[in-house]
């Protein structure tokens, strides 16, 4: 062996590590890499290369540095397990980021890519580390994938068709952010409760701050996905492409659309009796998909047993999953209250995608009957609240699906954006005696009281 003291022993770095320390098998690859990486660093400056030369060393150095970052994150996963790091930091992701020299959001990925690999992605973790897969694609399904029992069930089920291995295929077949879109709607279909769950918590975490602030004001917030959706849709609805000379950050386009968006409310609120045009969110849900969500909704309002989640698991349920147009799943719960009051558009679709037929679009409720809906309710009927009809939409008291499009006025209930939301939800049934409409919970308990105005709607 050779004197301790000298350079092969000690691999020069801002922190240096005594390879000494190490089993011959191990000390000898990590030095041969250090030289390496030291030699393919000149090439910069020492090399002449061309365009599609420089491409080819890119590659490699991409595919070396991935599979060193998986290398890394199994690392990471046997220092948990030896404990030590517990005298050095409050969490593992601080001590890696004190020890490895990175931020503590990279070391918090690194961290959660261990412990995924480690426990719950065996197949990841042998073609990420061969490289068949890249260490971006291992983070994507590390943080969408095991993230529920019934997922983690579905990943190692050996007889399902969509389980890791088939996610793995897919990561080798499609760019990182495709990759992250197709494991989002595998998530929402492998376990849709939990979306739903997850849809309720954000409505409950949703908030946005305007504050005033030295020379303007401030906005910080969190949206579901539904209000995202819409508010980026309006935004870049109001951000057209930039004029000659316009030299504006994407940023500042945007926040000049929310002043424009902020100026039209209050410029057409006056003249307004209610949404005679309704911004566009395309949904996109199958049939099959949109037939199973009504025999739920309508087994829940019967107090029957629901019907089980159909069809299985397959790439084919994957690939249509409810999604709004950029590919975002959408959750049962929201599905069911944007059919409400939505915009029903049939498109038929040949074995290749191909457009085959488009029928016309019919809403649930007609002009005719929002309006009446509006002139007898007046505002939103929820109890206590009196937002106007330009802020509110027709609710279905009897399920939307019932009437199979001929939605009857006396079904019809004018609610705010945010109680149609709450209703939905929250599992509220509505019903007309008399005068009045009654608001009862999911234990059966009445929400709220009599209202003053009941008596006078008729």
């Amino acid at each position: 062996m050779a004197d301790e003291d000298s350079p092969g022993n000690t691999l020069q770095r801002p922190r240096a590590v005594d390879v000494a320390l190490l089993p011959a098998g191990v000390a000898g690859p990590l030095v041969d890499l250090v030289a390496a990486m030291d030699r393919v660093g000149s090439l910069a400056a020492g090399t002449d290369l061309d365009g599609r030369q420089a491409e080819a060393v890119a590659a490699v150095l991409a595919d070396v540095t991935s599979r060193a970052a998986v290398a890394q994150a199994r690392m990471l996963s046997v220092i948990e397990a030896d404990g030590l790091w517990s005298l050095r930091a409050r969490s593992l992701a601080r001590y890696a980021a004190r020890q490895l020299g990175t931020g503590i959001r990279t070391a918090q990925e690194q961290v959660r890519l261990a412990r995924a690999l480690r426990d719950d992605l065996p197949a990841t973790r042998v073609a990420a580390a061969a490289g068949e897969v890249t260490v971006e694609h291992a983070r994507v399904l590390a943080a969408l994938a095991p993230t529920t029992e019934q997922r983690r069930a579905v990943l190692a089920q050996a007889d399902n068709p969509c389980n890791e291995e088939w996610l793995v295929r897919q990561a080798q077949l499609l760019p990182v952010d495709d990759f992250r879109v197709l494991v989002r709607r595998w998530a929402a279909e492998a376990d849709a409760d939990a979306d739903d769950r997850g849809y309720v918590e954000a409505c409950d975490r949703e908030f946005l701050e305007v504050s005033p602030t030295w020379g303007g004001y401030h906005v910080d917030g969190f949206l579901t996905v539904d209000h995202g959706q819409a508010l980026r849709e309006a935004l870049e609805s109001l951000t057209p492409v930039p004029a000659a000379g316009d030299d504006r950050t994407a940023d500042q386009r945007r926040a000049a659309a929310l002043g424009s968006m902020a100026r039209l409310v209050l410029d057409n609120a006056a003249t307004g009796t209610g949404r005679t045009v309704r911004p566009r969110i395309g949904v996109l849900v199958s049939h099959e998909t949109m037939q199973n969500l009504v025999d739920r909704a309508q087994a829940a309002q019967d107090r029957r047993t629901l019907p089980g989640l159909a069809p299985g698991l397959s790439p084919r349920t994957v690939a249509q999953t409810p999604q709004f147009e950029d590919g975002t799943p959408v959750p049962r719960i929201l599905l069911d209250r944007l059919a409400c009051d939505g915009e029903l558009n049939r498109y038929v679709f040949g074995p290749r995608s191909e457009i085959l037929d488009v029928g016309r679009a019919e809403r649930t409720f007609t002009r005719a009957r929002r309006s009446a809906i509006i002139a007898r309710d007046r505002h939103c009927r929820y109890p206590g609240c009196t937002a106007p009809p330009l802020i509110s939409e027709c609710h279905h008291v009897e399920h939307w699906s019932r009437d199979h499009g001929s939605t009857s006025v006396d079904d019809g209930i004018l609610l705010c954006f945010h109680h149609h939301d709450h209703v939905h939800a929250r599992g509220i049934e509505i019903q007309r005696r008399g005068s009045r409409w009654v608001f009862t919970d999911a234990a059966g308990r009445e929400v709220g009281g009599h209202r003053p105005d009941d008596d006078g709607v008729a």
